[in-house]
């Protein structure tokens, strides 16, 4: 008889974490050397001694200077909800209401929701897409065109989700907002990308955990300047938790430290990965960052994208003990980084488990961008019904429907329901991707549009 007083969420937990973990969060699962705040006793609430996160005026006012310094920032907030909430908050003080925001089009979903909270009118720049690996790429800078305002409000996405730096369109009268959830490390040693506030950034976000030995949702919006206005203050008051994570802070804290004293191991790791990156390529592996690199393109070392079948390798990985960050349907991608811990041995073995080398046949192509029917905004607040996949094209969609990860959304609502999209969007389906806004119903698979 089954044994009802089992642990099924944390022996899942158990077995998860005993895997060799190529993924986010970048402490990947070993024990920081500051790492004595992951005790409970010190899961606290704003009591007396401590500080607000919505109002900081101690301890936590004097780590977001700190972190400010740390950084060569004029302002620092602290998040304990990864890089959403800098995203949503640095974004919407940084774009009124209605304004017009410049956008590439493989923006996060977060990305999305400010444009939905803001209501701004978007135009999104194309991202062009890798014929081999099916990721998006960077608009190169004259894909942005010319400012077209007196004050031109450009938010880019820079680095990609795979690790590619992209061209700051820059340029007069031109304000910019980074979303660099992925680029927190940038700066830390010369062989790293610089920060994105040294590109011509007003404002950077980050999800720290992503690449950096702290908890899950610890992140960091900084800014150019101060915030004389008060409008991040503001905005971070309505969208931030009431109750945040003292064990996150204590970790944040814990990395600015490092971040104080040095580089992390950022210089030897990323001797290392070319190394990876070159002896993969001599086994006849196709390595998306290296291939950048010699194009010209600057690439975060801390990323590892190889074309492959990504069903079939991640079955492979999984036997040989690795979890990978991401399986495409043409490519797998892996996070890395000095806390890993990973020696030649370790990386020939990765190898060893990723097989030949090979690119799937994907049937269908990444879609281009959607033509527009309403404003988000207006497409989300109407009336809406379900309908089967089959039946919605040329439809106006009512939800995005994103693949998770990497969390990109393939369409947003407002625009047309072409057939490219509902193709890549089945390719993903057989594949086993999941679809945030891709609903299982009587039937199959059910999509959200607007009442005509």
């Amino acid at each position: 008889m089954q044994d009802r007083r089992g642990l099924p969420l944390r022996n899942a937990m158990e077995r998860a974490s005993r895997r060799t973990r190529l993924h986010m969060p970048g402490h990947f699962g070993r024990m920081p050397d500051a790492g004595d705040f992951l005790c409970w006793t010190y899961d606290l609430t704003e009591v007396e001694g401590l500080d607000s996160l919505s109002a900081p005026s101690g301890v936590l006012q004097d780590l977001q200077a700190r972190t400010a310094a740390a950084y060569g920032a004029g302002a620092a907030w602290l998040s304990v909800q990864g890089a959403t909430l800098p995203v949503l908050a640095g974004s919407l003080a940084w774009a009124p209401r209605g304004a017009r925001v410049e956008i590439p089009r493989h923006a996060h979903r977060s990305v999305l929701a400010a444009a939905l909270l803001g209501e701004w009118d978007v135009r999104w720049v194309s991202a062009p897409t890798d014929p081999v690996f099916g990721v998006p790429l960077p608009p190169s800078r004259d894909m942005w065109g010319p400012p077209v305002e007196a004050l031109t409000r450009r938010l880019l996405v820079s680095p990609t989700y795979e690790g590619i730096v992209a061209e700051p369109p820059t340029g007069p009268g031109v304000t910019l907002f980074v979303d660099a959830a992925h680029g927190g490390h940038f700066g830390r040693h010369v062989s790293l990308p610089p920060h994105a506030l040294r590109e011509g950034a007003d404002f950077a976000a980050h999800g720290l955990h992503k690449t950096e030995p702290v908890l899950t949702q610890s992140g960091l919006l900084l800014a150019r300047h101060t915030d004389p206005g008060g409008a991040v203050e503001r905005w971070w008051r309505v969208l931030g938790t009431s109750s945040p994570s003292y064990l996150l802070l204590a970790g944040l804290e814990a990395y600015v430290r490092a971040r104080e004293d040095g580089d992390g191991g950022w210089g030897a790791y990323t001797d290392w990965a070319r190394e990876l990156w070159a002896l993969a390529e001599r086994r006849g592996h196709r390595v998306l960052q290296a291939q950048e690199e010699r194009r010209g393109v600057r690439v975060d070392p801390a990323k590892f994208t190889v074309a492959a079948d990504g069903a079939a390798v991640a079955e492979r990985l999984g036997a040989a003990g690795f979890t990978p960050e991401a399986v495409g349907p043409a490519s797998v991608t892996f996070i890395m980084g000095p806390q890993a811990g990973l020696l030649t041995q370790d990386g020939i073995r990765l190898l060893d488990a990723l097989g030949p080398p090979g690119v799937p046949t994907v049937t269908a192509l990444y879609p281009d961008i959607p033509p527009r029917a309403m404003q988000i905004a207006q497409a989300f607040h109407m009336p809406r019904h379900s309908m089967p996949l089959s039946d919605v094209e040329g439809l106006v969609a009512a939800e995005a429907l994103t693949p998770y990860p990497p969390g990109i959304p393939l369409v947003v609502p407002g625009e047309i329901l072409h057939q490219d999209v509902l193709d890549y969007v089945e390719e993903l389906t057989r594949r086993g991707t999941m679809i945030e806004g891709l609903d299982q119903g009587q039937g199959g698979w059910r999509v959200w549009v607007v009442d005509a």
